[in-house]
């Protein structure tokens, strides 16, 4: 869960306006689905995901399950935080 805070904090790195970041399919395709269709509260701004799922992807997360999973969640804020639980973090 720290993961979300984290991603939450990421808000302020932001940069102006587009899809920075958004080279990268599956985490692109992941903030779509978190931010466009979901509206999720921790990501106010497309940057902020990018910048987390970049992060995430970086630690060894698997994207495309988390996407896979969120795309089933529908938009269900728990829901959600289970697949980033299941598969936003690194495995150990």
């Amino acid at each position: 869960m720290w993961r979300w805070l984290l991603w939450a904090g990421l808000v302020g790195l932001g940069g102006c306006g587009g899809r920075q970041g958004a080279e990268d399919p599956e985490c692109a395709a992941l903030c779509d689905v978190l931010v466009l269709d979901c509206e999720y509260g921790a990501f106010p701004k497309y940057e902020s995901c990018m910048e987390g799922c970049l992060y995430n992807k970086e630690e060894g997360a698997a994207i495309s399950k988390e996407l896979s999973c969120v795309e089933d969640a529908e938009c269900d804020t728990f829901a959600i935080l289970e697949c980033e639980h299941a598969w936003g973090a690194a495995a150990e």
